[in-house]
């Protein structure tokens, strides 16, 4: 039987690998699907760590033959889940997190009915937009046009499975509400 596969998603800043990280430091045990992309390989990364690394063109070939569940270009470079891996790591866990954003979640559920799709929610855009700023990862514009597209995320929030508010300063509550909602959906597959 494959493992159940937990879709987290929600708007740039909201807190997922955050989340998703304290779940994992907290001591629930879940699979993870490997990311695949064109981007160029860093110093210290290596095949698989922390993506399989493609060209462009191969890529673009997976694509063509329907082998990515799904994908986006990003800043110049493809970044998507292969079936393949989803697959793997269905059939090696029990549970499998994977964090992707609202439209690539979409695409999950489309394609594999039975994924529980989680959205990390921030108490507000102000806060958002604050998070975006701090990080000091983005230009302007960017945080301008990732502000947008969360409005717009924000206001479908129905489409989703399950809503997790990521208050501020309130993370070990995210964490046990998506920790306790992973164990209740396994509990129930595997009585």
């Amino acid at each position: 039987m494959e493992g159940t596969l937990f879709v987290v998603t929600g708007p740039s800043g909201a807190g997922k690998d955050s989340v998703i990280d304290a779940v994992r430091d907290g001591g629930l045990e879940f699979g993870s699907v490997t990311t695949t992309s064109t981007r160029p390989m860093r110093p210290g990364e290596a095949e698989g760590q922390p993506y399989y690394f493609l060209t462009r063109e191969e890529f673009e070939e997976k694509i063509e033959h329907g082998e990515m569940i799904e994908w986006a270009e990003v800043y110049g470079n493809l970044y998507g889940s292969t079936k393949q891996e989803v697959e793997r790591v269905r059939k090696k866990h029990d549970v499998v997190i994977i964090k992707v954003d609202p439209q690539g979640a979409r695409t999950f559920k489309a394609m594999i009915p039975d994924a529980v799709t989680i959205f990390i929610q921030p108490p507000s855009l102000e806060f958002l937009e604050k998070r975006l700023i701090n990080r000091a990862s983005d230009a302007p514009d960017v945080i301008a046009k990732r502000m947008e597209t969360a409005k717009s995320e924000l206001e479908n929030l129905g489409s989703w499975d399950h809503l997790i508010m990521n208050e501020e300063g309130k993370l070990d509550a995210a964490v046990k509400e998506l920790t306790e909602l992973v164990k209740k959906k396994k509990e129930s597959r595997y009585p």
